[in-house]
Formats: structure tokens, sequence, C-alpha cells
């Protein structure tokens, strides 16, 4: 029979052969957010109140993202078309909450829309947004320079009355971030976002402007 004094120090032994699996030496995850573009000054020839309550309302779809791109990684290309993803870095939600947050942050500060809902709310709105995601990617041409960042959305704007599609655009934008740093990649894909986001803001204005009104037989 085991000596009980035997017994807890091979316990003992035995725990600090696994303690590698409670201490990880790994870095910690960095999680990033991205700036809100600033809203467009809008003029208008009447008061603002009644402007907006006689707007017309916007819900904002979760984006959907085309493979690759539907997570909370942050995607790039390496020479040769390889996707991959930055290690140790987030975004703090999937790719098509974060996009979907800032088209519902800037389109909230348009006075074309007398409110605007995400597609959580039971608020029935007069036009849907959809946006599909196509390209979200940090680029790099040869692994050591600083990568281009490139924001490729495609949008549709329908009316919820009837289902039907009021018009659709493409949205291409891409800059090339200063440093080859994470820092700089992400203040990078802000500034790109924001650009992107700032023509879906504006363009969707220009198709609802052409639109009939949702009352409109």
């Amino acid at each position: 029979m085991s000596h009980p004094r035997c017994l807890l120090v091979s316990v003992l032994l035995a725990l600090s052969g696994c303690s590698g699996l409670l201490h990880s030496t790994a870095p910690a995850l960095q999680l990033y957010v991205l700036a809100t573009p600033p809203a467009r000054v809008v003029v208008t020839g009447g008061p603002p109140d009644a402007l907006r309550r006689a707007a017309p309302t916007l819900r904002v779809a979760r984006a959907l993202p085309s493979p690759g791109l539907n997570t909370d990684r942050i995607a790039l290309l390496r020479p040769g078309n390889r996707l991959d993803y930055y290690a140790g870095s987030r975004w703090s939600a999937p790719l098509a909450d974060l996009v979907a947050d800032l088209e519902l942050a800037v389109l909230r500060e348009d006075p074309d829309w007398g409110a605007v809902a995400d597609d959580r709310s039971s608020f029935n709105t007069d036009y849907l947004l959809q946006t599909s995601v196509d390209r979200f990617t940090a680029e790099y041409a040869t692994e050591s320079q600083p990568p281009d960042i490139r924001v490729e959305l495609h949008v549709l704007l329908i009316r919820r009355s009837d289902g039907s599609l009021v018009g659709s655009f493409a949205v291409s934008e891409q800059a090339r971030a200063k440093e080859n740093r994470m820092a700089s990649v992400i203040a990078a894909f802000s500034a790109v976002a924001g650009e992107a986001i700032s023509a879906v803001q504006m363009q969707s204005a220009q198709l609802l402007r052409s639109a009939k009104s949702p009352a409109t037989p």
C-alpha cells in the first residue's frame, strides 16, 4: 500500500508538470475598433425637426461579408493572393456587425432620414439598407512594405412596403498604411472605411431622393 505522503508528492509533481496549461506566455490579444467618420453637413431651407419628422425611415441590416471575412479576425492578403489574418489582433466584433454599426452611426446623423434603426429593432421602417462586404483587407505587395488597405461594398436600398429594389451601387476605397505596423494599419482601415461609409451615406440619400414616397401608389 502506498504511503499517504508519497501520494501527496506524486499529485504535486503531476500538477507542476501541467502548470504550462494554466499560464500562457503568448502576448495578450489586442482588440481594435474603427473610428466613426464625421457626418456630412446638410444645409436645409426649413425647420430641421419638422423635416426629420416628415422624412422616411430606414433599417440597416447586418452586413453580409464575403467568404473569409465573416469573422472578427483582421484579414490580409499576402503576395500571391494568399488570404491570412494578423496574429494576436482582432476587431472588437465580427466584421458584419462592425460595418453595420458604422453605417448606423453615420446614417442616424443624416437629415434625409427621419429615423434609422438596426435589424434587431421591431420598428417598422420604410426602407431597408443591405450591404455586402466584398473586400476589407490589408494587401501586401511584399512582406516588408506597408500594405494597401482596400474596402469594397455593394449596397441595396429596398422599399419595405413591397420589397422592390429602389437601386444599388458599389463603393470602393483604398489607401496605403504609413508604416507596416499594427497601429498604422488600423488607422488606415479607419480612414478607408470612413470614406466608404460616407459614400454609402451620400449615394443612399441620392437614391432616396430619386425614389417615390412609400405612400405614393
